[in-house]
């Protein structure tokens, strides 16, 4: 395998038109190993600091989906279904952000025109990020998901039922939603939620 790879990753490289696409891919890659080697050590201390959301993020757990064509297909369909659904409720690339405090494990976060902030807990091990929310004009109560760094990438996820009620409660009540949970409920291990760039 490694005989396979690195003459291949060596020509990737070579390539001066897809150059800068492949080191991206190949930062998020090796984030991604390192993360699994530290039990997710990398993306707790990567956490911390300003993230500026860039569009809708999707991960699929398990191998089966996750890996396959068909799971390509369905994650460039849910993010299309997700960008229409955030657009009404005012949340486009560039009008977001989301900062994690180490010092006191405190997140404010811009979605739209909403602003959130409460406290978080974070457990490498299993990537789940507890987000806890300040009472405000918005009742969001406590909201479990997960969060993963790669490269320079936040994927910040949530059970698809608490996205739909995250949503919702942002203001977007529109059908995308319905359709996504429609196409989704076949599926076990699918997350939804934010992509984020530092």
């Amino acid at each position: 395998m490694k005989k396979i790879l690195i003459p291949a990753v060596a020509l990737l490289l070579a390539l001066p038109a897809a150059a800068q696409d492949w080191k991206d891919a190949l930062k998020k890659a090796t984030t991604t190993i390192l993360d699994e080697a530290t039990d997710g050590k990398l993306t707790q201390y990567a956490l911390t600091g300003t993230w500026e959301y860039t569009g809708p993020g999707v991960k699929f757990e398990g191998e089966d989906l996750a890996s396959g064509i068909g799971g390509a297909a369905l994650e460039s369909t849910v993010e299309q279904q997700l960008e229409k659904a955030y657009a009404l409720a005012g949340i486009e690339s560039g009008s977001g952000s989301f900062t994690f405090e180490k010092s006191d494990s405190t997140f404010t976060a811009v979605l739209g025109k909403h602003e959130l902030s409460g406290t978080y807990a974070y457990d490498a091990s299993t990537h789940d990020v507890t987000l806890r929310f300040a009472k405000g004009k918005l009742n969001l109560g406590t909201v479990e998901g997960h969060a993963y760094v790669s490269g320079t990438e936040l994927l910040l996820v949530f059970p698809v039922t608490k996205l739909v009620n995250l949503a919702t409660e942002l203001g977007s009540r529109v059908s995308s939603l319905s359709t996504i949970t429609a196409l989704l409920k076949k599926y076990e291990n699918v997350y939804l939620g934010f992509a984020f760039k530092k």
